[in-house]
Formats: structure tokens, C-alpha cells, sequence
């Protein structure tokens, strides 16, 4: 008895396959899943390790910083002379001389360097949630967490740059010794108060009182910064050499609040 003709599926017609699942659609949908989109962002780490994708937005959105800051140059200006002139008011008030000078140099220090975070960090989302341009920022495959560590970065090295001058200026008005342990405690403490100080920018930013939230919520997570980094350059102006424990503490906290900052900045930026 002659075998009929064979069983065909409820997709199959005339021995042609399904139309849908042939191999230009395999290679079209292997494309979309290779695509960023909502539901992979841009710098989502896949089988290669971090995507290099990642670290080109950050420092893309730092440069567009530095940039804007260059060329209106309205924030650095104003906080230099802001530190140069806190500088002297303590000069007078303190009666500093040769002896007390040093001695009071650290709690000089971080004094003026909270106050003159709290005025550049501040600035960090003000101005894009005035013209608007966050949310186009956020439009893009590229993600929160890039872009806010772009804006931190940038936030940290205008204000590494007012530090170029509130040290030498230290050196001048209080007779500060200076040396590369005092710099390099100084730029560890600025990274940690960077990510945090941002953080809280973007989310005072959404408010009306924004002026009054950020130092709340930021100077209670500062203290373990102006804390240790205040031991540090204590210990660099008085001789200690460069790599000691506050550093190595200052460079652990750098990284748990700048991985923490970079996570919660998801949700903060989204909403």
C-alpha cells in the first residue's frame, strides 16, 4: 500500500516554511537585541565586560560641562574668589600667625571646601532642569547612570580646579606646608563628596526649596570625608608620608559611594 502524503503542522503549507522564521528575520531580531533600547541601555555590560560605550558617554557629558563652564565661565571665577576671600576673613578673625597658622589649617580647609561644594554641586542639574535639557538627556539610549557620572565628574574637576588655587593660597595667608600627600588627600575626599553632592543635587533639583535641601541632605554624608580627610592632611602637613590608612579609607569610600551614587541615580533621574 503506496504511503500517503506526509502530516503537515498547522504552519506548514506546501513544504515552504513559516513566513516570519527564515534566516534574514533570525539575523534582523539578532540586530534588535544587539540594539540599545529601553530595555537595554547604552553601557550595559554584556558578554565582553563593561561596554566601552559606557565610559565614551561619561566623558562626553563632563566635556559638554567643561565646556559650557569655559565659556561662560560664571562658577569657577566666583569660587575662587570666594575661597581667596574666606581665606583672609579667617586670617583677621583668627589672629593666625607662624605658630596657630598650621595648626588651624585643616578645619580652614574643609570649611571653605564643604561651602564651595555645596555652591558647585548645587549647580550641577539646576541649569538642566531650567532649560529642560535633562529630560532630552535621558531620552537617549545612553542611561542615567552615565550621565550622571558624566555631570559628577565634571562637578569634581571645577572644583579640583578651585582647590589649585585655595592651596597655594593656604601656603600664603597661614603658612601651610604643602605636599603631594596634601593634594592627593584633598582630590580623594572631593571624588567621594562629588558623587554624593550630585546625587542630591539631582534630587533637590525636582523641588522649590533646592537651595535648602542639598546642604540637608548632603552634610550628613559628608562627615566621614571631612572627618578622615581632615586627619589626612593634618598628617601630610605635618610630615606623613604619602599612602597611609586615612588615604587608603578615603579611597574605599570613594568607591562604595560613587557604585551606590551610580546606582541610585536611576532612580532619582527617572522621576
Amino acid at each position: 500500500m503506496p504511503a500517503g502524503p506526509a502530516r503537515r503542522g498547522p504552519n506548514a503549507r506546501d513544504g515552504h516554511p513559516r513566513p516570519g522564521a527564515g534566516a534574514t528575520d533570525l539575523r534582523e531580531g539578532a540586530v534588535a537585541a544587539r540594539r540599545p533600547g529601553p530595555g537595554r541601555p547604552l553601557g550595559t555590560p554584556g558578554h565582553g565586560g563593561l561596554d566601552l560605550r559606557f565610559a565614551s558617554v561619561v566623558l562626553a557629558v563632563a566635556g559638554k560641562d567643561l565646556r559650557s563652564e569655559w565659556r561662560g565661565r560664571e562658577l569657577v571665577p566666583a569660587l575662587a574668589q570666594f575661597v581667596v576671600l574666606a581665606l583672609v576673613i579667617a586670617n583677621f578673625a583668627f589672629d593666625l600667625d607662624v605658630t596657630s597658622g598650621p595648626r588651624l589649617s585643616p578645619g580652614i580647609l574643609w570649611l571653605v571646601l564643604v561651602f564651595a561644594g555645596l555652591v558647585a554641586f548645587g549647580r550641577t542639574f539646576a541649569a538642566e532642569r531650567e532649560q529642560a535639557t535633562l529630560e532630552a538627556m535621558l531620552l537617549t539610549p545612553a542611561g542615567p547612570a552615565p550621565i550622571f557620572l558624566g555631570k559628577a565628574l565634571a562637578a569634581a574637576a571645577l572644583l579640583a580646579s578651585c582647590e589649585l588655587v585655595l592651596l597655594p593660597a593656604m601656603a600664603v595667608f597661614l603658612g601651610t606646608p604643602l605636599s603631594v600627600a596634601v593634594f592627593a588627600a584633598v582630590l580623594l575626599s572631593t571624588i567621594g563628596m562629588a558623587a554624593l553632592g550630585c546625587l542630591f543635587a539631582a534630587l533637590a533639583a525636582q523641588t522649590r526649596a533646592r537651595e535648602l535641601l542639598l546642604p540637608v541632605l548632603a552634610l550628613p554624608l559628608w562627615v566621614p570625608f571631612v572627618v578622615i580627610g581632615g586627619r589626612a592632611v593634618q598628617g601630610a602637613m605635618g610630615g606623613a608620608p604619602l599612602g597611609g590608612q586615612p588615604l587608603a579609607v578615603l579611597l574605599d569610600l570613594d568607591i562604595l559611594f560613587v557604585v551606590v551614587a551610580s546606582l541610585a541615580a536611576r532612580f532619582v533621574l527617572d522621576d
